[in-house]
């Protein structure tokens, strides 16, 4: 037995060690984070750093000696200052919750990408599910084509691939005519439920890495602070998880509730068993309650579907 934990250290002492020290430095360096976007980047995948300080703090009770120290000294290092990122998404709160018997609108939000994997099923699945109010992005004319015909929903288009479908006409809609009104792919539509007008705007952000663009976010702050914040409803792929410091940042100057809370979502594949990243987000306003958030089946895209459930908040 000895000689075996000799053996197993030799071999993978070293590369686990490498592993949590490194899993355990990104996972500090990210709380930089709060006033870098560069070091921000970093923070997206605490998921990772978790799981690596846990895989460390696994094997470090196999590993002999000073290996079996280095090994939970690093591990635990790594779990808690992962744990210190992704903590505050857990324990935030989600807004005002309703019952299943109150009167709904389900909203889903789904990135296509572009009918790679097929048109036909999630055409037949929103179909199947028969959502009020669905925010796609990355669409081409044959996607618009399908879903049109196979839900019959009413089609809000802008200049970007993001376009939202509703059961009902839109009352009017919100569409950008330049890059002031127009930032993050945005496109938008006053809708109507239950006698009164909501508003909802579909966004599609690009990777963290990509900083030229992430500058679109402050114009896009003033845009959703401009219509009514108990009502309003945002919805897209953001490209962002919400431990990210710069996600927490807009959740706060949003002036909504993010109602999806750590609902992973990227990627959807054949060859992973889950997704790995929450990176499509809901956000609606205080006279929304959540009556149920879910994720979606995998319908061919590189990201599943969220669905939520929103119910009016009746006035006291």
């Amino acid at each position: 037995m000895a000689f075996a934990r000799l053996v197993l250290t030799a071999i993978l002492g070293p590369p686990v060690l490498a592993i949590a020290v490194t899993c355990a430095l990104a996972a500090g360096l990210a709380q930089l984070g709060r006033r870098s976007l560069v070091w921000d980047v970093l923070a997206h995948a605490a998921p990772f750093y978790l799981g690596g300080g846990l895989i460390a703090l696994a094997a470090a009770l196999l590993f002999h000696d000073r290996y079996r120290t280095f090994g939970l000294i690093s591990g635990l290092a790594a779990v808690i200052a992962a744990g210190l990122l992704m903590a505050p998404e857990y324990l935030r709160e989600t807004g005002p919750a309703a019952p299943r018997s109150a009167p709904t609108i389900k909203v889903i939000q789904f990135n296509i990408w572009g009918g790679a994997g097929g048109v036909e099923r999630p055409a037949a699945w929103l179909a199947a599910e028969r959502p009020d109010v669905v925010i796609v992005e990355e669409t081409n004319r044959q996607v618009l084509d399908a879903l049109v015909q196979t839900t019959g929903m009413h089609l809000t288009i802008g200049r970007s691939n993001v376009v939202i479908l509703s059961r009902d006409p839109p009352v009017s809609q919100v569409l950008p005519i330049g890059d002031a009104d127009g930032p993050m792919g945005m496109v938008g539509a006053v809708l109507r439920s239950a006698g009164r007008n909501y508003t909802v705007l579909g966004v599609h952000y690009p990777w963290p890495t990509e900083r030229d663009r992430l500058g679109q976010a402050e114009p896009l702050i003033r845009i959703i602070r401009g219509f009514p914040s108990a009502t309003t409803i945002v919805s897209g792929d953001f490209n962002s998880a919400p431990w990210s410091f710069a996600r927490q940042r807009e959740d706060r100057a949003f002036g909504l509730i993010r109602r999806t809370r750590a609902l992973y979502s990227w990627p959807a594949n054949r060859h992973l068993p889950f997704p790995i990243l929450p990176i499509d987000h809901v956000y609606a306003g205080s006279g929304w309650a959540t009556v149920k958030v879910e994720r979606g089946p995998n319908l061919g895209s590189d990201h599943y579907p969220v669905v939520v459930t929103l119910a009016p908040v009746t006035p006291r």
